[in-house]
Order: structure tokens, then sequence, then C-alpha cells
């Protein structure tokens, strides 16, 4: 299901099993909502026309996000999972670059962030 107002975009993947995997050019969503019981989030925003405030939303018991970013965004990391790390590499974050704000919340799952 897809919520389109304005120029922002949000875009929902609920599944019972499974989550998402999204790469390659185009438009990133302003934001993404994941919601799985069982499942993660695998995206590759290296490519990808991005907003300049981005989220993703990943709720689940059992999964956690990886997410590829262009190097010269800024990347926050904020939720909270009982077991899971979070680990974003290093980069060369612009000021006037895009920020985009993963929010992770479960019990098993983490977040991993990579740049390219």
């Amino acid at each position: 299901m897809t919520n389109t107002t304005s120029s922002q975009r949000t875009d929902w993947h609920v599944a019972l099993l499974g989550g998402l995997k999204r790469r390659g050019p185009g438009r990133a969503p302003a934001d993404t909502v994941v919601l799985t019981p069982l499942g993660g989030a695998d995206l590759d925003l290296s490519d990808a026309e991005i907003a300049p405030v981005t989220s993703v939303t990943k709720i689940s018991i059992a999964g956690g996000v990886r997410l590829r970013v262009p190097a010269e965004c800024t990347v926050e990391v904020e939720g909270f999972t009982l077991f899971g790390g979070r680990r974003v590499d290093p980069g060369t974050p612009d000021s006037s670059g895009p920020v985009i704000r993963v929010r992770n919340y479960g019990v098993f799952g983490g977040v991993r962030v990579t740049r390219g």
C-alpha cells in the first residue's frame, strides 16, 4: 500500500513472513515502513535519488535492517532491539547532504549501514 501526499511518499510493506529488498536507481520514498513478524529490510540506496530527509522504520520480532547509502549521507539510528547491534560505517557526511533516519524495533535483529 502506498500513500502519496504532496511531495512526500510513504511506502508500507506488511508481511507475515519475509521482508523487503530494494536496490537500484530511482527515487527512494521519503518514508518506508516495514512491518513483519519475521523478516528484515535490505535496502541499497547508493544509486537512488534521496530526499533531503528519508526515514526507514522497521518493526518485527526477528529481523534487522541492512542499508547501503552514499558516503555523503548523514545516518541517524534509533530504536530498540533486545538482541542485536548497530553498526554504521564511517563516511564523509556532507552537512548539506541528505539525512537518513533508521528506526529499528524488535527482539532479534540489528542495524548494519554500509557506504558505497
